[in-house]
C-alpha cells in the first residue's frame, strides 16, 4: 500500500512537472489532455488506496496505541547527517534527517478529496484557460502533489516543507491567470500566509527541541512526538506559548476571524480552478495542522486556552462571515465569505475536544470541500457565459439554464445543511459536540445555520429566479459565439461527482465516520475527564516558590 501512496504522490508531480513543463508541450489541447490523464490516474489511485485502507482497517480492527497519532501504514527512512556514530554515546548527538510517510483514516479521506477536486479543476479550466496552458496545468498538478504530501507526512519537518511548498504554485495560479487585481491578491495571500507560517515554525522547533532535550531519539516523528508528550507533558504555561505560536499559521490558513482578510480577495481574483482547490483543500491545511500538532501534543493549552479562544473566534467568524456574505453583490465574493462562516463549524467541532465534535469537525472539512468547491465551479460556469458575477446584472437564469439552476439549488441546499445532504451530519455533530462542552458556544454557532440559508437563498432568488435578466454584453457574445447554452457534458462530468458525494455523505455518512473514528477517538481520549488548568494559581505558586528559594 505504501508503494501505491508514493505513486499517487508522484503521478501529478510527474505529469505537471516533467511532461508539461519540460517536454515542450505548448498546445492547449495537448496540455489539458495530459493534465486530465494525470488527475484521473491520481483519482483512481486514491480510490484504490482508500479501498485497501478499509480492508486493512477491517482486518486489523481498532488496535490500541501509545500515541494519539498512529498511522496504520508507514514508511520510515533515517539518515545521520552530522555526528560520529562510531563511538558509544555519539549517536545521540548526531543530527538526523528522517523521511516518514504514512496513512491514517483522516489522511486517507483528505487525499481522496484532493484527487477528486483535481479532476474537477482540470475540467473547469478546459475552455477558460487560453494562455500559457502548459504552465497553468503544471502549477495545478504540482499544487495537488504538495497538498497530498501534507496529508501523508508524519514527520514534523516534512509536514512543514509541504505546508509551505503549496504556497508557490497557488501564488502563480493567482498572479498569472487571475482577475484584474491578481498581483495584489497573490502578494497579499503569499505574505500573509508566509508570515504566519514562520511563527508556526518557531512552535514546531520548540516542540522538537524540548522533546530532543528530554531524550527522545526521533523528535521529528509525529507519532513518537505525540506519545512522548503524553508521557512527559510540558509545563502548562509553556504549552500556552507553543500553542499560540503554532496557532498563528494555522488560524491564518483556515482562516479564522480576524485573520481572514486575505481570503475574499484571493478567491475573487483566482481562476475558477484556483478557487476550487483553495476552498476545497488548502484551507483545510490549517485545521489539519491543529489535528496533527496542537490537539495531541498540547492538551492543557487546548483545553484551558484553545477551547474558549477557538470557540469565540469561530462563533464570531460564523456570524461575521454570514453577514458579510449577505450584503455581497458579487456571487463569487459571497461564496468566499461563506467559506469563513462554514470553516467556523470545523473549528467549533475540533475544539469541542470530544468524539462527537471532532468527528463533526473532520466531516465538515470534507463537506466544505465538496459543497463550496461545487459552488465555485457553478459560479465559474455562468461567468464564462456572461462575463459577470454581479447579482444586479443577472436574473431568471433558470429559464435559460435549467440544468445549471438545478445544480446550483442542489449544492446550495447541501451547503445550507438540509437533512439528507452532506452539510447536515457535519454541522449537527460539530454543534452536538460543542453543546456537550459548552451549550452557550453551540447556541451562538447555530445562528450560522439560519444566516447561511438566508444569504444562499437570497442569491438563488436574485440570479436564477424571477424575470429573465441578462447583461448587455451578452448580445455581442451571442453574435460571435452563438446562443448561450446550458451546462455542457464536460461541465456535467465535473459537477456530478461532487453532487453524488454530497448526497452519499448526507444519506449514509457512517462509512466515512468509521474510517476516521479510531484516529478521532485516540485524540479525544486525552480530554476525557481532564480538568482545565488554573493558570493563574499555577503562576502564583511559581512566584511563591521562587521567592522561597531566594530567601
Amino acid at each position: 500500500m505504501i508503494q501505491l501512496l508514493f505513486i499517487l504522490l508522484l503521478v501529478p508531480l510527474g505529469a505537471g512537472g516533467l511532461l508539461l513543463l519540460f517536454s515542450g508541450v505548448s498546445q492547449q489541447r495537448s496540455a489539458r489532455w495530459i493534465a486530465l490523464g494525470g488527475s484521473l490516474v491520481a483519482l483512481a489511485l486514491s480510490l484504490q488506496l482508500a479501498a485497501d485502507y478499509r480492508a486493512l482497517q477491517a482486518e486489523q480492527g481498532v488496535s490500541a496505541s501509545d500515541s494519539p497519532i498512529a498511522p496504520r501504514v508507514e514508511y520510515r527512512r533515517t539518515w545521520e547527517i552530522i555526528g560520529d556514530t562510531s563511538t558509544p554515546g555519539a549517536a545521540a548527538d548526531a543530527i538526523k534527517l528522517e523521511f516518514h510517510f504514512g496513512l491514517d483514516g483522516i489522511s486517507v479521506v483528505m487525499i481522496v478529496l484532493t484527487a477528486l477536486l483535481g479532476v474537477v479543476c482540470v475540467l473547469s479550466s478546459w475552455d477558460a484557460i487560453t494562455e500559457r496552458e502548459s504552465e497553468f496545468y503544471a502549477a495545478l498538478l504540482i499544487l495537488q502533489s504538495g497538498v497530498i504530501g501534507v496529508f501523508c507526512a508524519f514527520d514534523a519537518v516534512l509536514f512543514y516543507v509541504f505546508f509551505e511548498f503549496t504556497l508557490i504554485p497557488l501564488f502563480f495560479l493567482i498572479a498569472i491567470w487571475g482577475g484584474p487585481q491578481r498581483r495584489y491578491a497573490a502578494v497579499k495571500f503569499f505574505l500573509y500566509t508566509l508570515a504566519g507560517s514562520l511563527v508556526t515554525l518557531l512552535g514546531i522547533i520548540t516542540l522538537i527541541g524540548y522533546a530532543a532535550k528530554g531524550g527522545l531519539t526521533s523528535p521529528c516523528s509525529l507519532p513518537e512526538l505525540a506519545a512522548w508528550y503524553q508521557a512527559h507533558p510540558m509545563d502548562p504555561w509553556l504549552q500556552v506559548g507553543v500553542f499560540a505560536a503554532l496557532s498563528v499559521g494555522f488560524l491564518i490558513k483556515v482562516p479564522v476571524f480576524p485573520f481572514h482578510t486575505w481570503l475574499p480577495l484571493a478567491h475573487v481574483e483566482a481562476p475558477t480552478a484556483g478557487s476550487i482547490l483553495l476552498a476545497g483543500v488548502l484551507l483545510k491545511l490549517g485545521t489539519y495542522g491543529f489535528l496533527r500538532f496542537c490537539l495531541p501534543m498540547l492538551p492543557d493549552a487546548c483545553l484551558t486556552v484553545g477551547l474558549p479562544a477557538a470557540a469565540i473566534l469561530s462563533v464570531i467568524g460564523i456570524v461575521y462571515g454570514s453577514l458579510c456574505a449577505l450584503i455581497q453583490r458579487d456571487v463569487k465574493k459571497l461564496v468566499a465569505y461563506s467559506s469563513v462562516a462554514h470553516l467556523g463549524f470545523c473549528m467549533l467541532g475540533l475544539f469541542a475536544l470530544n468524539v462527537e465534535g471532532m468527528t463533526g469537525g473532520v466531516l465538515q472539512m470534507v463537506n466544505h470541500g465538496l459543497s463550496t468547491g461545487a459552488l465555485f465551479l457553478i459560479v465559474g460556469m455562468f461567468y464564462e457565459r456572461y462575463h459577470t458575477r454581479m447579482m444586479d446584472d443577472l436574473g431568471g437564469l433558470a429559464s435559460r439554464l435549467p440544468l445549471m439552476a438545478a445544480g446550483m439549488v442542489f449544492i446550495c441546499m447541501a451547503s445550507v445543511g438540509l437533512p439528507g445532504l452532506n452539510g447536515f451530519p457535519g454541522e449537527m455533530l460539530s454543534l452536538a459536540g460543542m453543546f456537550k462542552r459548552n451549550p452557550l458556544y453551540a447556541a451562538a454557532g447555530a445562528t450560522g445555520l439560519v444566516l447561511g440559508a438566508w444569504y444562499l437563498l437570497t442569491m438563488l432568488q436574485f440570479v436564477f429566479f424571477g424575470p429573465l435578466k441578462e447583461p448587455a454584453v451578452h448580445h455581442h457574445d451571442h453574435d460571435r459565439h452563438g446562443p448561450i447554452r446550458d451546462i455542457s457534458f464536460r461541465e456535467l462530468a465535473a459537477l456530478l461527482p461532487l453532487a453524488a458525494a454530497c448526497l452519499w455523505i448526507g444519506v449514509r455518512p457512517q462509512p466515512l465516520i468509521d474510517v476516521i473514528r479510531p484516529d478521532i477517538e485516540a485524540v479525544a481520549k486525552l480530554y476525557d475527564g481532564r480538568p482545565p488548568v488554573d493558570l493563574k494559581a499555577l503562576a502564583v505558586a511559581k512566584v511563591q516558590q521562587r521567592s522561597g528559594q531566594e530567601q
